[in-house]
């Protein structure tokens, strides 16, 4: 898989042969689950990390289980399919394909998560493994390619100035999140609010936008976003907790490149960007498919809040002030 590189770019989008062979790349890297055996899918995808915390490569050979699936059947779709169900709007549903979609990095190994614009449409937020391997060594030529008809590819200023939870982020952790630069604003895309006044509840529903979580049960065309309805089921209160984000544990499903999900939730009827998916139970264990909500089982997952230090790292990236 080292052989997945590109010339470097410097400046705007690539063009001409560059943008040709990594769109090409893309296409394979997204196809792997197909082509390739598990072992080298499990260095191609970003995993929602385990809840107690072991590592991918410490994990052993993946088992691609269809799990971690929590209380009952897999019940992700197409947007296009289960929007309307979720209460999504036509507007809604263009809106979040403009905003939301994969993540990546091609070198030196190759990487593939979700991930939503976040405050501007010149910034995402995701989980920041995606941009380190295992060994915790920097990967490079990142982009982000949102969902949208024809959406672009486009890169990432991956540098000092990138904003991650922490120097050197543990996978899973409450520190595992990024706040990254794109090298030219997303034209047209508006991102979702944050509200930060009204707290995350216990029992508040959420729809999980991801751009394709590897082994789900049902055919999902790959440019069209995951998405699925499940609900908070334990809220973190902030002033209970030593961490400088917020984090809450939810029902929903979660495997492979589920990390950096979006997670919307209606406050006062409106859309608003609540968190993103971290960490999931031990995805590669039979016993975990459509097992009962179980925090201490590991029968959970969890996401990041996008208050907090999130928040204020992506209003500094956003004003010019990292």
């Amino acid at each position: 898989m080292k052989s997945l590189d590109v010339p470097e770019v410097t400046q705007g989008r690539p063009h001409g042969m560059v943008c040709a062979m990594r769109t090409l790349l893309f296409s394979v890297l997204l196809a792997l689950p197909v082509m390739v055996g598990t072992p080298v899918l499990a260095q191609a995808l970003e995993i929602a990390v385990p809840a107690a915390g072991t590592l991918m490569r410490d994990a052993g050979p993946p088992l691609f289980q269809r799990v971690n699936i929590i209380d009952g059947k897999d019940d992700r779709d197409s947007l296009l399919t289960i929007g309307p169900s979720l209460g999504l709007s036509r507007g809604e549903i263009g809106r979040i394909r403009q905003v939301s979609g994969y993540v990546g990095c091609l070198s030196p190994s190759p990487s593939v998560g979700s991930a939503a614009l976040f405050l501007t449409n010149q910034q995402i937020l995701t989980a920041a493994h995606v941009f380190f391997e295992p060994s915790g060594k920097r990967r490079w030529k990142c982009f982000f390619r949102p969902q949208s008809p024809g959406g672009p590819m486009i890169d990432l200023v991956v540098d000092d100035n990138t904003q991650f939870g922490s120097k050197k982020p543990k996978a899973g952790s409450n520190n595992d999140w990024a706040i990254v630069r794109l090298v030219e604003p997303l034209a047209g895309a508006v991102p979702f609010p944050v509200k930060p006044d009204v707290p995350v509840q216990n029992g508040d529903k959420l729809i999980v936008i991801t751009a394709h979580p590897a082994d789900m049960e049902k055919e999902v065309d790959r440019d069209v976003p995951v998405a699925q309805g499940c609900r908070v089921r334990r809220a973190i209160d902030k002033s209970r907790s030593a961490a400088a984000t917020s984090f809450f544990r939810t029902d929903c499903d979660a495997t492979g490149a589920s990390s950096g999900g979006m997670h919307l939730s209606r406050v006062n009827g409106e859309l608003a960007f609540r968190g993103i998916t971290i960490t999931t139970g031990p995805w590669r264990d039979p016993r975990y498919k459509g097992a009962p909500y179980d925090e201490k089982a590991g029968s959970v997952t969890t996401a990041l809040g996008t208050d907090a230090a999130i928040l204020s790292a992506g209003r500094a990236v956003a004003a010019g002030g990292f």
